[in-house]
Formats: structure tokens, C-alpha cells, sequence
């Protein structure tokens, strides 16, 4: 089974656009870590708890050394916050897909050799594994690019091929 560690900024979305029952229906082992749930406003949080307590997601505690060697990633790239370190330190740690939309990480990320995706990574994934139409997909992702992160900037070509694929 395949191990991804979901970022702050993937979790935030996926609450925000009500798909956190579709996701955790994905056959993924789901990590993310301590201090990327206290990055995570209460109420999503709290959309969070019944897929921590079933096992669904496991949040990774960090012990001291841990913690040191993520200090020790923030050093080499300070453009990362805490969180981004650690989410790209368990990963590697766990050798799991890191999945995240932070560009800086992900460069970081890749420039280090870890496997990486985004939104439409989580989409195809979906869709591919039939627990979203395409006609839902498209929806939500329009959704996801016009509400609830405008700002999210995924790759115009990635996007449109999709539309037009789903759109069938």
C-alpha cells in the first residue's frame, strides 16, 4: 500500500471543499504530522478527528531527534516553514509520496529526489478509483481554483486536459 504525508495546505482544501470522507476512501496509508495539525484551525480539526481515531490518518508525533533534523532542513532552505520541513522529513523518513501544493516545497522536494504531488494528483486518484464522476471532479475542482483557493495557481494544460477528459 502506497504511504503519503499530506501537508497543511492539501488538508485545509479537502475540508474546506466537504471530500474528506471521498479522500480517506483512497487505499493509502495517510500520515501527517503533529505540528501540521496545529497549523489546522479548530473546526478542521475537528473534521479531522473520526479519520485520527479510526487509524484512517495517522498523525506522526516527532521526538527530539526528529525535530533536530527538521531544524537542520529548515536551515538549508529558510523559505520552508516548520510544518513544510516536517512533512517533507517524515516522508522521507517513511519513504512515503509527499503530497502538497506549496511550490517552494515542492521544488525542494523534487531537487531532493522525494515523490511529489498536488490537488490533481488527488483528483486523478479519485476518479481513477470511481468514487468521483468526472462530472463531480470537474465540479470540485472548479470549486477548489474559484472559492476555495483562488490563489492555487495549478498548471493551466494540467487542468484543461483534465476538464476535457472528464468532461466525456
Amino acid at each position: 500500500m502506497k504511504i503519503i504525508v499530506n501537508d497543511a495546505n492539501i488538508l485545509i482544501d479537502l475540508v474546506e471543499l466537504k471530500i474528506l470522507p471521498y479522500f480517506f476512501q483512497l487505499e493509502f496509508e495517510f500520515h501527517t504530522t503533529a505540528i501540521i495539525l496545529e497549523e489546522l484551525f479548530e473546526e478542521q480539526k475537528e473534521e479531522l478527528i473520526p479519520y485520527i481515531e479510526t487509524g484512517k490518518l495517522i498523525v506522526d508525533d516527532m521526538a527530539e531527534e526528529d525535530f533536530i533534523e527538521v531544524l537542520m532542513i529548515r536551515t538549508t532552505k529558510p523559505a520552508l516553514s516548520d510544518q513544510d520541513c516536517s512533512a517533507f522529513y517524515q516522508a522521507r523518513k517513511i519513504n512515503a509520496v509527499l503530497v502538497t501544493s506549496d511550490n517552494t516545497l515542492r521544488k525542494f522536494a523534487r531537487a531532493n529526489n522525494l515523490e511529489i504531488h498536488g490537488h490533481l494528483w488527488i483528483f486523478d486518484n479519485l476518479v481513477e478509483n470511481s468514487i468521483f464522476t468526472g462530472k463531480i471532479a470537474i465540479e470540485k475542482l472548479d470549486e477548489l481554483c474559484t472559492v476555495v483557493n483562488p490563489k492555487l495557481g495549478l498548471p493551466k494544460n494540467e487542468y484543461q486536459k483534465r476538464i476535457k477528459v472528464w468532461s466525456k
